[in-house]
């Protein structure tokens, strides 16, 4: 009898239990059954949050055909959407990667006798699906090594090292300043860069000697920017070196690393490096300063910060930043409360028409909360950046194009300090008026600094030197 040719009615019924069995025979209860999509080995299901395996199969709950369709739609569904949500950057990440950690620890903890390896299997499968896919091995790898506890990841590290070193640690360990915390983030970014990690799941093992002397002698050399298009400074890829060179210490000392693990860090004595010529920051002559204080109005934002920090030698930020609560009413001082070193931490005599000029400011802007409420604060940084931007088309606009390389900012604070030498108040009384740290000897435990009234003497002559000089014409 010659086979009857199949409808397309019957081909769909066909197709319709696809993913469906009966375990037991007609008449059982449907189970749905698929082997599970490579991007989704291990991930946590989105029914019961149990990591998937090998195969799926969840009993369906109907003996009815029409409803297991209906219900197995619904799964098919739940893992499209899990799919397209995890895609092979997020499948990855180092979130990712420490959720694996996790789940084979407790595997292994919980099927100590099991000899075929559990999760890390099902891992392995997964890893080698994505290679055929094309992901790239070196971060394939990696993932690995953070996943099955074997490594430990950069960006781990790193924030662990930040708030070991944070100021009051209970390890007693040497705070570092935000700044500093903030050039770090920037050389481990090179350094991830040169390590091609895009899923920042690099590990602390991953650096080699032979790569860390590759970073140091030919990559950060070459790596130029808007403000080293020739390339990074030799001072400054030592810099990046020493700063990346504390996390490996500290990993090893409290053992995020193994100690068979050396430090990558420790090179042998080359020959020497000749530093390109740093940025020469000189003190305003007299009439520069007159320009400038010419060209920006008393009561600005600009003009009269400008002027705080000739009269006072302090640093841009620290008076841009300022608090009204750190701030006498009266315009006689302030206190700043953080800096980058513990002579920073001082109060600063405002004096004569500074005084008058800081008076007014408060009275105009003190239920704000700020002394410069026009100067935008990172967040991040807590540093008022606009103010260099914004000097350095200024000073340009004023005293013209050729004074780049010569004078900054910063060159007001390098005039007060000229000014207070010149008029004859000691490096001692200059260090604690301007909040330098000096030089350190057997005896300083011992002073404690001027008295308040001893520092306004102190800033009254470098003010009358400023002004007999011709620095304040136009305050």
């Amino acid at each position: 009898m010659p086979k009857r040719k199949l409808s397309k009615m019957d081909h769909r019924k066909a197709e319709d239990v696809q993913y469906l069995v009966q375990p037991r025979g007609p008449g059982k209860s449907w189970v749905f059954r698929i082997i599970t999509p490579p991007a989704l080995l291990g991930l946590p299901n989105p029914w019961d949050g149990k990591r998937l395996g090998r195969e799926i199969k969840r009993g369906l709950a109907t003996r009815h055909l029409s409803d297991a369709r209906k219900r197995r739609d619904i799964l098919l569904g739940d893992l499209r959407r899990l799919e397209a949500q995890q895609g092979d950057r997020g499948a990855f990440s180092l979130p990712s990667a420490f959720e694996w950690r996790e789940a084979i620890a407790a595997d292994a903890a919980a099927n100590a006798d099991d000899t075929h390896g559990g999760l890390e299997v099902v891992l392995h499968d997964r890893l080698e699906a994505a290679a055929t896919r094309g992901v790239l091995v070196d971060q394939l790898r990696r993932f690995s090594r953070v996943a099955t506890g074997k490594g430990y990841p950069l960006e781990r590290a790193l924030a662990e090292y930040i708030e070991a070193r944070r100021p009051g640690n209970p390890s007693h360990f040497k705070p570092i300043s935000q700044s500093t915390v903030d050039n770090l983030k920037t050389a481990a970014k090179h350094l991830r860069a040169f390590l091609r990690d895009t899923d920042n799941t690099v590990c602390l093992e991953d650096l080699t000697p032979d790569a860390a002397r590759r970073f140091r002698v030919e990559y950060l050399p070459r790596l130029t920017g808007h403000r080293n298009p020739h390339g990074m400074a030799a001072k400054t890829v030592e810099k990046n070196i020493t700063l990346l060179t504390g996390v490996w210490i500290w990993a090893g000392d409290v053992g995020r690393t193994p100690k068979r693990y050396g430090n990558p860090w420790v090179f042998r004595s080359g020959i020497k490096r000749t530093a390109k010529a740093a940025q020469s920051r000189e003190d305003f002559k007299p009439q520069e300063s007159a320009k400038l204080l010419g060209a920006s109005g008393r009561g600005t934002r600009q003009g009269d910060l400008i002027r705080l920090a000739l009269a006072t030698g302090c640093r841009i930020d620290e008076i841009a930043t300022l608090k009204t609560d750190q701030v006498r009413a009266d315009g006689s001082g302030f206190r700043i409360a953080h800096g980058k070193n513990a002579n920073a931490l001082r109060f600063v005599p405002v004096v004569a028409d500074a005084q008058t000029l800081l008076a007014a400011r408060m009275a105009a802007h003190g239920a704000s909360g700020r002394l410069f409420p026009e100067w935008p604060i990172k967040p991040a940084s807590g540093k008022a950046a606009a103010v260099s931007q914004w000097f350095t088309r200024f000073r340009r606009e004023t005293l013209g194009a050729d004074t780049d390389g010569r004078l900054v900012l910063h060159s007001t604070r390098h005039t007060w300090r000229t000014a207070a030498r010149r008029a004859g108040v000691s490096d001692a009384d200059i260090n604690d008026l301007g909040g330098w740290e000096g030089q350190r000897t057997s005896n300083s435990v011992y002073d404690h600094g001027l008295l308040e009234e001893q520092l306004v003497a102190a800033q009254r002559r470098v003010w009358e030197q400023l002004v007999a000089s011709g620095y304040l014409e136009g305050f």
